[in-house]
């Protein structure tokens, strides 16, 4: 079997890596912090990060990522997009033969790159002939739990990508293919930002009828966005589409929707981020997509609100009222 190594020990790479180790086998996971290595090894859980779930016997905790991914056919990267630069910086010395599958959304803010993009950036354009990026409705607690979850794996390479959607594959996880990295990449990253619009909505007191409005014209955003950066239309009615947008909007185990509903609260971002455990991508993510879509001059209304709300002290409410009394227009 491959020797698989997950980078990323949060609540997603943990989850996935204890996927991986109870259906193939051994499984090596790096640990960037010493409470969560100690957790790993001693008490068989991820206390930070995943608590209350007992880790496969073959998930073996490490430190050591130079060493390890010098060591591993596929890694599996699970490192939040504000930290991938610095990430990607390390593993450039020792990347040769490797698969990286990417489980990691979001765009970097200073570059506006997606995670393929800066990966081809630091590590060089034969990256992409190694790469395969999963994403779907996929919360980390619920396939901990053994929950069957369907998601879509995305590669320009048909033999790798079939070699992937094969060996992590099982009645618990059903992998799709697809082609299509551009729209994957945008729609992923994307539906966060949302996310963080229907928790503000929800915090706001709001209900389904204002919340299936949101996501609905959230579909046309993203998919607006996705298409000009060449994605293709039928990508953002697929898993990694209206699948994820749902269950980021509607679910309350989002740490980007509750990061909304605190906002809607009054609460201060800072104060928000300090307080978490996990990072909200959705942030670095609307700070992104905010300059992107000025950059690029498309029209993307609920992005711009979310980013006034969260980085120009706009109140919640009155961004909302906004929204509701642009021009009317047709469909």
């Amino acid at each position: 079997m491959d020797k698989i190594l997950v980078v990323g020990a949060g609540s997603w790479g943990t989850a996935f890596a204890d996927y991986l180790g109870r259906t193939l086998g051994p499984v090596r996971i790096w640990v960037r912090e010493e409470e969560v290595l100690r957790s790993i090894r001693e008490k068989k859980e991820n206390q930070r990060f995943l608590a209350g779930f007992p880790l496969s016997p073959n998930l073996v905790a490490v430190d050591n990522l130079e060493t390890e991914a010098a060591n591993a056919d596929i890694l599996v990267y699970a490192v939040p997009s504000k930290f991938s630069r610095d990430v990607f910086e390390r593993l450039r010395p020792v990347i040769d033969h490797q698969v990286i599958v990417n489980l990691s959304k979001g765009f970097e803010a200073s570059s506006l790159m997606t995670l393929s993009q800066l990966a081809r950036h630091v590590l060089g354009d034969r990256i992409i002939s190694q790469w395969v990026t999963i994403s779907g409705p996929s919360f980390a607690r619920e396939l901990a739990q053994h929950h069957p979850t369907a998601v879509v794996a995305v590669s320009y390479i048909d033999t790798l990508l079939e070699k992937i959607q094969r060996s992590f594959s099982s009645p618990e996880l059903r992998i799709y293919r697809n082609t299509d990295l551009a729209g994957i990449e945008v729609a992923a990253s994307m539906k966060n930002v949302m996310a963080i619009a229907s928790g503000i909505v929800h915090g706001s007191g709001y209900g389904y009828n204002t919340t299936a409005s949101l996501i609905t014209r959230a579909t046309v955003e993203i998919s607006r966005l996705g298409r000009r950066l060449g994605g293709r239309k039928e990508t953002f009615w697929g898993l990694a589409g209206i699948g994820d947008l749902m269950l980021t909007c509607f679910g309350p185990l989002s740490r980007n929707f509750q990061l909304g509903v605190q906002v809607a609260s009054g609460r201060n971002l800072k104060e928000i981020e300090a307080g978490m455990v996990m990072i909200a991508e959705g942030v670095e993510t609307t700070r992104a997509a905010y300059n992107l879509a000025k950059h690029l001059e498309i029209e993307m209304p609920i992005t711009e609100k979310v980013y006034e709300v969260l980085f120009q002290n706009k109140n919640p409410r009155s961004a909302l009222q906004e929204l509701m009394q642009r021009r009317l227009k047709p469909e």
